[in-house]
């Protein structure tokens, strides 16, 4: 039986009633509403467990493709990077039954969990910071207070606002680095199909990679070009990261032996 990797495990286009990825609920985060709350120390990242894909900013390219295979997913505006970290849809392979993490580096999104940046009313280029109130790491006993007696940021909730607004920067260069390749032409779609020792079977689909045949036709004046954006650099860390890909059909068959 074969099994396929959507494209549906990745983050598309936003919508009204659409909650990022790994949010059950999401709220504004409001001095007077959350005045009491607290954000405890990370016990489990169970909450990533059920994507085989995590989104990436640019910064993390780099790093991110010592372990994780990189690859571009969505369309047109909506076209991003993402870590694959499953095979199969709802099966992220770097959490265990217990919740660690299995990987060196944890990608920048799941470490902003509960917290994430919102549109605010009315548009322009203005934010909110939004939680998911379900959260296992935030209740109103245990943790570092995100409010002061006076409701102005605790030095916990300073951080984090900093760590948000350094992500929403590199994610939006992230997106110009897509729309780039796309723009080139540059982009090819993954049609693979992957079979495991024990004789499981997988297609990839929905997901593109750069085109080295492709690349190598670029006249030098656009190569140059992408040398001098660090983009050059950031598609040769791309090509290294597809070689982790049988260490992810390894993890799966491992998986899969395991439960029998």
């Amino acid at each position: 039986m074969t099994e396929t990797a959507p494209d549906a495990a990745v983050p598309a286009a936003p919508a009204a009633t659409r909650l990022p990825l790994f949010f059950r609920a999401i709220e504004a985060l409001d001095s007077a509403a959350h005045r009491r709350l607290r954000l405890k120390p990370r016990q489990s990242h169970a909450f990533a467990r059920g994507s085989n894909a995590v989104p990436l900013t640019f910064s993390e390219i780099p790093l991110a493709a010592q372990e994780y295979p990189i690859v571009f997913a969505g369309e047109g505006e909506w076209l991003h990077l993402v870590a694959l970290v499953g095979l199969a849809s709802g099966d992220n392979l770097f959490v265990d039954d217990d919740g660690r993490w299995l990987g060196r580096y944890v990608p920048a999104y799941v470490r902003s969990h509960p917290f994430a940046l919102g549109q605010a009313n009315g548009g322009d280029d203005a934010y909110v910071v939004a939680i998911d109130p379900t959260a296992d790491t935030l209740g109103d006993t245990d943790g570092a207070p995100l409010f002061d007696a006076e409701g102005a940021q605790s030095p916990t909730l300073a951080h984090m606002v900093q760590f948000l607004g350094e992500y929403q920067v590199q994610m939006t260069l992230a997106r110009q680095f897509a729309r780039k390749m796309a723009e080139l032409d540059l982009l090819a779609a993954v049609d693979a199909d992957i079979r495991t020792p024990a004789g499981a079977q997988f297609a990839l689909s929905g997901l593109r990679v750069v085109s080295r045949e492709a690349l190598q036709r670029l006249p030098d004046a656009v190569k140059l070009e992408l040398f001098g954006s660090e983009w050059l650099e950031m598609i040769h860390h791309h090509f290294a990261s597809l070689r982790s890909l049988p260490a992810l059909v390894d993890r799966l068959a491992a998986r899969r032996s395991a439960a029998g």
